[in-house]
């Protein structure tokens, strides 16, 4: 499932994928793409609603890293995570190879 979004390389992340993405002090994280459905807390209401923060329930596309869910953040720049992360391993790709080896041996 193609989620629209593009790595540093132009090609397209998808659900199931892995993603790599370095940070600027040179750390590196693998991410594995997931679609789910995730609960937050403390998420701030506009201004003058009451109450200041609510839970929510947020379901879309995850970035999920050593046990947390995360959404991709923006940089000063206005360049997403998703912009500097690399695709390492595609679910597409995988699925397309497995449906070729199918074939192959019938």
């Amino acid at each position: 499932m193609n989620t629209g979004l593009f790595d540093k390389n132009g090609t397209p992340i998808n659900i199931g994928d892995k993603t790599r993405l370095v940070l600027e002090d040179g750390e590196v994280r693998e991410f594995d793409v997931c679609f789910k459905t995730v609960q937050r807390t403390t998420i701030k209401t506009l201004r003058g609603f009451y109450p200041e923060s609510v839970d929510v329930s947020i379901t879309g596309i995850f970035f999920c890293w050593n046990g947390n869910d995360l959404l991709p953040c923006v940089d000063a720049d206005g360049v997403s995570d998703t912009e500097k992360m690399e695709v390492i391993q595609s679910q597409e790709l995988d699925d397309r190879r497995a449906i070729e080896e199918i074939f192959k041996d019938n």
